[in-house]
């Protein structure tokens, strides 16, 4: 183990101490709680929090029990409950400020209690949000489109994280949802496995095999699969009869798909299939699949450096993207920040490309929320979404 893994590793034990620590100190002072027993409880639930949060999430890497699975959801919830909570606290403390120096003579025990519950109530709405995927249609106006794909249905899925926490009954509601859309094709931007394992990947992987599209359904890597293992990871989604596009191109009735695997390529020479210079046909559109809402170049340094640049530098410019030709890159990863206040983060690292349908230059680019989730099995900050995606030629909008 590096040195640089083992400072990482430390830096996530004190994060999580210190939410618990902010969390039940905020605790102790709106409530005025001075009685040592009470004092010394919350301590010890503070103390056994943060010891359950972080065994949870490293029991789960190791262990394939069914036990050890419901001991990570707790700790995956629990931790969900206290962003949220820690969101609710920091509010009580501006509103009790505020109220001290506008002389108001409302108790904060009384303000702690609403936000509080507020916050329990948030995480329990949240928790509902991220197993009911929501249907999003979207149109895509583009120059040409050809025949066969007007107004066709693309449905588009990103980061379903099969695993530990969206199970069996998870993925045979999502292929159900699918299949009433009806799509003529299926295209899915990586994550498809949850990297928190689970010894039922190969089984729930299977059951994306009920998802029936009249073109195929294709799918990319995303950082989830390298987690788990590239390798075993693509054993168990070889046995579906899903289509991998691993740096490759190909063509379906004038529409061009180029799937490069995460995290990315090093030069253009890599994708199979690729005319010489990138070039594509004048009456042709070219969709690109790719895990994160970036450039397709890989990033320099081992797995920790990359790993920092997808998520804290992301690569935006999307110079290699445009001398593909592509007029339009579907990626997903961000989970547009999945809890509340997480989305304005992903806003600004990703200074809007987080989530939607944006332009770079000639190219748009539509990042989708997903379908799952990791780590909290909650969504605050957006919807679980199943985009559907609609080519239309920019002369049907100017008619309008």
């Amino acid at each position: 183990m590096s040195f640089r893994l083992v400072i990482f590793l430390a830096s996530i034990v004190l994060i999580i101490f210190s939410m618990h620590w902010l969390f039940f100190r905020s605790i102790i002072r709106f409530f005025s709680i001075t009685a040592p027993l009470h004092k010394t409880a919350l301590h010890t639930a503070m103390v056994l929090l943060t010891a359950i949060v972080i065994s949870g999430f490293v029991a789960a890497r190791v262990h394939e029990t069914w036990w050890i699975t419901g001991y990570y959801r707790f700790a995956s919830a629990w931790l969900g409950f206290l962003i949220h909570l820690l969101v609710a606290a920091a509010a009580v403390w501006i509103a009790g400020m505020a109220l001290h120096f506008a002389r108001l003579p409302i108790e904060r025990n009384a303000i702690a209690a609403i936000f509080l519950l507020a916050a329990c109530g948030y995480s329990i709405y949240g928790i509902a949000n991220a197993f009911t995927p929501t249907i999003r249609e979207v149109p895509v106006y583009l120059n040409v489109v050809p025949p066969a794909w007007e107004n066709s249905k693309i449905v588009h899925l990103s980061d379903i994280h099969l695993g530990r926490v969206h199970g069996k009954k998870f993925a045979e509601n999502l292929a159900q949802t699918v299949n009433r859309i009806h799509p003529d094709i299926v295209l899915i931007t990586g994550d498809i496995l949850d990297g928190m394992g689970g010894k039922w990947h190969g089984d729930l992987a299977i059951l994306l095999d009920n998802i029936k599209a009249d073109k195929g359904v294709f799918y990319v890597t995303g950082n989830h699969e390298g987690y788990i293992g590239e390798h075993r990871a693509i054993q168990l989604l070889e046995k579906t009869n899903m289509t991998r596009l691993d740096n490759q191109l190909i063509e379906i009735d004038g529409l061009e798909i180029l799937g490069i695997s995460y995290p990315g390529i090093h030069s253009m020479k890599e994708i199979a299939g690729l005319p010489e210079g990138g070039k594509k046909e004048d009456d042709a559109i070219r969709i690109l699949l790719f895990h994160t809402p970036t450039s397709v170049l890989h990033q320099e340094g081992d797995r920790l450096d990359r790993h920092f640049h997808t998520y804290w530098m992301p690569d935006i410019s999307f110079s290699c993207n445009r001398k593909l030709h592509i007029d339009l890159q579907l990626s997903g990863h961000t989970h547009h920040g999945q809890l509340f206040p997480a989305n304005l983060v992903t806003w600004l690292l990703y200074r809007g490309f987080d989530y939607g349908l944006n332009q770079s230059e000639e190219s748009l680019i539509y990042t989708t929320s997903g379908v799952g989730t990791w780590g909290p099995p909650m969504r605050t900050a957006t919807i679980s979404e199943i985009a559907v995606i609609r080519l239309r030629e920019k002369q049907q909008r100017r008619n309008k």
